[in-house]
């Protein structure tokens, strides 16, 4: 899409190219993510995990702003696969933590290749220029009321 530089795009409109743009970027790696054990809910989760360790149930949950009683469904699948234990945290046994084991940071680093495999389909053809600009003008866009919501 060629906007000439004399004509503003409404917001609306660069909205539409977003959602669109964000919507191709999840099928894709929604398609990339099929040969591993993992959907797309789990996927991220075990990511968010990963890099928080150790994590709450209640901080997952917020991090990946979803339901208390999603991030424990989320968390079931992963504990139940070998990715991640859950255990009594040492400063509050009333609370668990989460922690991944072995096989799931093995399996993190595999979403982590399709996830940029499936990135690379969908931007892969933009500049250096293009993706410096994606970035910039993106970064000026403040944060809404429920925050930044950086948990993928």
């Amino acid at each position: 899409m060629t906007i000439p530089d004399a004509t503003p795009l409404p917001a609306s409109e660069l909205a539409e190219v977003i959602l669109r743009t964000s919507r191709r970027l999840r099928r894709a790696t929604a398609t990339h993510l099929e040969p591993l054990p993992v959907n797309p809910h789990q996927a991220r989760a075990l990511r968010t995990i990963v890099r928080a360790e150790p994590v709450r149930m209640a901080a997952l949950a917020e991090l990946l702003h979803v339901a208390p009683r999603s991030a424990t469904e989320v968390t079931d699948a992963l504990v139940a696969g070998g990715w991640v234990t859950r255990a009594a945290d040492p400063a509050d046994r009333r609370t668990r933590v989460l922690r991944p084991t072995a096989s799931g940071r093995a399996l993190a680093a595999d979403v982590d290749a399709a996830r940029a495999a499936a990135a690379e389909e969908v931007l892969g053809d933009l500049s250096p220029a293009a993706r410096t600009a994606i970035v910039e003008a993106l970064g000026d866009v403040p944060a809404g009321r429920r925050g930044d919501r950086t948990a993928t």
